[in-house]
C-alpha cells in the first residue's frame, strides 16, 4: 500500500499526465453521469443524481480511498436495480435511503475486513450477473434510442420488444443512436493516434450534436423525411436537467426519506445495491491493479469502505452509489494516469462543467447517450464472454449462461444464489462422490499445512472449490515472508475453477511483495475439459481441433528451418509482462509460437498474442504477431515507434523523447529512462538500417527486444519477413555495442 510519501512524490512528478488524463475522463463522464439518471428513468429533480455521484467520487474519494489510478463514479451496473427499486419503494427519496443503507453496509464490509467473503461468489456466477445486467441495459436503452416509448415491462419483455421497437423507429433519432454505435464500435479499430487519444464518447457527443441541429432545421416546417414526417421535440430528444445556477440550495439537494426502512422490499433493494457495488468495485480493482503501469497494490477492504462512505454521502445529498468504474479507469490509464490525482481533477472538473457548461451540455441528444449505454451493455454481454468461459470449461460456460438466464427470469439477488448452487450442483457430478460427503467436504474443508524441511507444504483432500478460498485465505496468513510454499492437489477429487484462481493470484502476490515463493504440484493425474490452467480439474480432456491453414503454413515453414513450431494455446504470460508495452495491457495467452536461433546462439520466438487494451467491459481484445528477441549484450531499455505529428504534440506536454539526430528526430520517437546510454547505442548505422525499415515498433527491456508491425495477426509471408528483419536488425545491436555513437 502507498503511503502518504509515496503518494505526493508520484504527484509531484506525473502531475502532468494527470492533469491531462482527469481532461479526458471528465469529458466522458460527463455526459455518461447524465444518461445513467436519464436512463433509469427518475424524476426531473433527480437527474443530477449521477453528476452528484461522479462529483463525490473525484473530489471526496479520491482523499480517502486506495486505489491509485482508478476513477469512482456512478455505474450503468446499477440502471436495472434503481429502475426495479423505484417500482418497490416508489419515491426517490425512499430509493436515496437505500443508497445510505447500502453504503453503510459496504463500509462495515470494509472495516471490518470482510473483502474476502467476495470469495464466496463463483467467477463464472460474477461473469453471469455481470451479463445479465449487460442485457438488462440492453434491453432497456436500445428502445428510447431508437426514439419509441415503451409502457411499463419486465426485462425480458423488453428484449423481446426490441423488433417491434426497430419496426416503428424514429428514423432521424435511430440515425443519431445508430451513428453513435459505429462510432463507439470502430474507434478501437482506428490507428490514427489522434483519434485514438480523443475517448470514443467525445467523437460521439461531437458528431451527435450538429447531427441533430441538421435534423431540427429540416424538421422545422413539418418537412417529410424518408416518406413520412417525423417531428423532433427538443424538451423530450435532448437532455434536460435542472439548471444550478437557477437553484437554491434546497432545491438542488434532495434528501433521503427513511420511513421505508422496516419494510422487506427496503431490504432487498439495500441488498441489491450493496451487491453489486461491492462487487464491482473489487473486481475493477483487481483488474485495474493489472494494468497500473506503476504495478501498485489496491488495499481492497480500504478500498470498499471508501466507496461505502462515498455512496453514504452522495445519498445523502440525492446522488447515486459512488463505485470503481472500470470503463472509465480504463480512459483514465489510456491517457497516461500514474497517481488520484486524475479522480481528482475529473471529479471538480465536472463540478465546473455543470455551473458553466449547462446551456451546451443540454444540447447533447438522448440518443447519443443511450448508444453509450447500449454498448456498455454488449460488451458485458459480448460473444467474447461467452466464449471466454467455453475457453475455461464448458462447466463455466453453462454456470454463467445459467446465471444470466436466471437473473433475468427472477432478480439479481435470486440470480447469483441460482448460479451458486448450479455451481455445486456441476461440482457434485464432477466430483463423482457421494452427496453426504460431497457437502462432508464443503462444510469442513480439508486442509493439512506442515512444515516440510525448508519448505510449508500444504495438502489438499475431497473437494477444493469456491467454498473452501476463505479458510484457505485464514491459513495462508500464518505463511512468513521470503519462505516457499507447495501447493498439493494430488488427493482432491475436484479443484474448480476459482480454487485455482485464487491460488495462483496469492501466490504472485507472494513472490512480489513478500519475496517467497510458491509452487503448484499434484493435478498432472487430473483430467480437464478446457486448456485455461484454472479450469475445473476431474474429466477427461478435450480432443485437439486440427490445424488451420496458417497454423499448417507455419508449421511447414518451421520444419523446413529446423525451427520449432507450438500451435496450441500457452497461458503462461508472465515473462513478457515486464515490458513497457505489455505494463497496462494484459496478455490473456499465447500460440501459434515458431521458436528458432539467430547466429545459433541468440534464441528467438514469433507468437500469436491475445491480449486486452483495458479491462473488463472496457476491455478492447486485440490479436497481434510479434518478434521476441532474447539478446545476449547489454542493450539499453527502449522504446522505438514512427513519430507522428499527434506524437509530436503530446511529447510537448509530457516531454518524453530523447534527441538523438535533427532528421532522426523528425520521423521517429524514442522513449527510456537512461537517455545517455540510448543515445551512444544509437550509432549511425542503426538509425540509417531504422530510417530504411520504418515500419516497426522496435522495445527494449532486460535485453529483451519485442519487435511488431500491427495490431493484428500476421501472414506467413509477413512472418518471414519479421524473421528476416530481425536478423538483420539483432546484427545491427551487436554493431552499436561494438561501434557507440561517438556523441552521448
Amino acid at each position: 500500500m502507498s503511503t502518504i510519501k509515496d503518494i505526493s512524490s508520484n504527484i509531484k512528478q506525473y502531475w502532468r499526465k494527470d492533469v491531462l488524463a482527469g481532461f479526458s475522463v471528465s469529458l466522458v463522464a460527463l455526459p455518461l453521469s447524465l444518461g445513467i439518471a436519464i436512463a433509469m428513468n427518475l424524476p426531473p429533480e433527480a437527474l443530477l443524481a449521477g453528476i452528484f455521484a461522479a462529483i463525490v467520487g473525484g473530489v471526496f474519494t479520491s482523499t480517502i480511498r486506495s486505489g491509485n489510478v482508478s476513477i469512482n463514479g456512478p455505474s450503468p451496473a446499477l440502471i436495472g436495480i434503481v429502475v426495479s427499486g423505484m417500482s418497490v419503494l416508489g419515491a426517490w427519496e425512499h430509493m436515496l435511503a437505500a443508497f445510505v443503507c447500502a453504503g453503510i453496509l459496504q463500509a462495515i464490509f470494509g472495516i471490518f475486513k470482510l473483502g474476502g467473503l467476495a470469495d464466496f461468489i463463483p467467477s463464472s456466477v460474477v461473469q453471469g450477473m455481470m451479463a445479465a445486467i449487460g442485457v438488462i441495459i440492453l434491453a432497456g436503452q436500445i428502445h428510447p434510442g431508437l426514439g419509441v416509448e415503451i409502457g411499463k415491462m419486465n426485462d425480458f419483455d423488453k428484449l423481446m420488444a426490441i423488433p417491434n421497437s426497430i419496426a416503428n423507429m424514429n428514423p432521424l433519432i435511430a440515425i443519431i443512436f445508430f451513428n453513435s454505435l459505429f462510432i463507439l464500435a470502430i474507434h478501437p479499430q482506428v490507428t490514427n493516434k489522434f483519434i485514438k487519444y480523443v475517448p470514443a464518447p467525445i467523437w460521439l457527443v461531437l458528431l451527435a450534436i450538429p447531427l441533430y441541429m441538421f435534423f431540427q432545421f429540416y424538421t422545422d416546417g413539418q418537412t417529410a423525411i424518408f416518406g413520412k414526417i417525423h417531428i423532433l421535440n427538443p424538451t423530450k430528444d435532448l437532455i434536460y436537467f435542472p439548471l444550478p445556477s437557477d437553484l437554491n440550495v434546497s432545491e438542488i439537494f434532495t434528501f433521503p426519506d427513511f420511513s421505508k426502512i422496516g419494510s422487506v422490499g427496503f431490504w432487498m433493494v439495500v441488498i441489491s445495491v450493496f451487491l453489486v457495488s461491492t462487487i464491482e468495485t473489487l473486481g475493477s480493482a483487481k483488474a485495474i491493479d493489472n494494468i497500473d503501469p506503476l504495478k501498485r497494490k489496491t488495499n481492497l477492504n480500504k478500498d470498499v469502505t471508501a466507496m461505502g462512505l462515498s455512496t453514504i454521502l452522495s445519498g445523502f445529498i440525492g446522488g447515486l452509489p459512488v463505485i470503481a468504474v472500470i470503463a472509465r479507469s480504463s480512459v483514465n490509464i489510456n491517457h497516461g494516469a500514474m497517481t488520484r490525482l486524475s479522480n481528482f481533477v475529473h471529479g471538480t472538473l465536472i463540478l465546473l462543467f455543470v455551473f458553466l457548461l449547462s446551456d451546451y451540455i443540454m444540447l447533447v441528444p438522448k440518443a447519443a447517450l443511450m448508444a453509450i449505454l447500449v454498448y456498455t451493455g454488449y460488451k458485458l454481454a459480448s460473444p467474447k464472454v461467452f466464449k471466454d468461459a467455453g475457453l475455461k470449461g464448458y462447466e463455466q460456460f453453462l454456470i454463467l449462461t445459467i446465471t444470466l438466464i436466471s437473473t433475468l427470469m427472477t432478480d439479481l439477488n435470486r440470480g447469483i444464489l441460482i448460479g451458486i448452487l448450479f455451481t455445486l450442483v456441476i461440482h457434485l457430478v464432477r466430483s463423482h462422490l457421494t452427496a453426504r460427503l460431497f457437502f462432508k467436504y464443503l462444510s469442513k474443508p480439508n486442509f493439512n499445512l506442515a512444515k516440510i524441511d525448508d519448505h510449508y507444504h500444504l495438502k489438499v483432500k475431497g473437494v477444493a472449490n469456491f467454498t473452501s478460498i476463505i479458510k484457505l485465505r485464514k491459513l495462508l496468513k500464518g505463511i512468513p515472508k521470503n519462505d516457499q510454499i507447495v501447493f498439493d492437489f494430488s488427493r482432491a477429487r475436484l479443484v474448480d475453477f476459482s480454487m485455482l484462481e485464487f491460488v495462483n493470484s496469492w501466490g504472485k502476490d507472494y513472490q512480489n511483495d513478500q519475496n517467497g515463493k510458491y509452487e503448484v504440484i499434484g493435478l498432472d493425474e487430473h483430467l480437464t475439459t478446457g486448456s485455461h490452467p484454472y479450469t475445473i480439474h476431474a474429466l477427461p480432456q478435450s480432443v485437439g481441433k486440427p490445424l488451420s491453414k496458417r497454423q499448417s503454413q507455419l508449421r511447414d515453414y518451421a520444419f523446413k528451418n529446423s525451427w520449432k513450431f507450438e500451435p496450441n494455446i500457452d497461458w503462461n504470460t508472465d515473462y513478457l509482462k515486464s515490458n513497457k508495452f505489455f505494463e497496462t495491457r494484459p496478455i490473456e495467452y499465447l500460440k501459434n509460437r515458431v521458436v528458432g536461433s539467430y547466429q545459433d546462439k541468440i534464441s528467438w520466438e514469433i507468437v500469436d498474442i491475445t491480449f486486452d487494451e483495458g479491462a473488463l467491459m472496457a476491455a478492447e481484445v486485440h490479436n497481434m504477431t510479434m518478434l521476441s528477441i532474447r539478446f545476449n549484450g547489454d542493450v539499453p531499455n527502449f522504446e522505438l515507434d514512427k513519430e507522428r505529428i499527434f506524437s509530436r504534440l503530446l511529447d510537448l506536454a509530457i516531454k518524453e523523447d530523447i534527441s538523438i539526430e535533427e532528421d532522426f528526430n523528425s520521423r521517429f520517437s524514442v522513449k527510456g529512462e537512461n537517455k545517455a546510454d540510448i543515445k551512444r547505442f544509437f550509432n549511425k548505422g542503426l538509425r540509417s538500417f531504422v530510417n530504411q525499415n520504418d515500419k516497426y515498433h522496435i522495445e527494449s527491456n532486460q535485453n529483451v527486444i519485442l519487435v511488431f508491425r500491427y495490431f493484428r495477426v500476421m501472414s506467413v509471408s509477413e512472418v518471414e519477413e519479421l524473421v528476416n528483419f530481425g536478423e538483420q536488425l539483432t546484427d545491427q545491436f551487436h554493431n552499436c555495442l561494438n561501434n557507440p555513437t561517438d556523441n552521448p
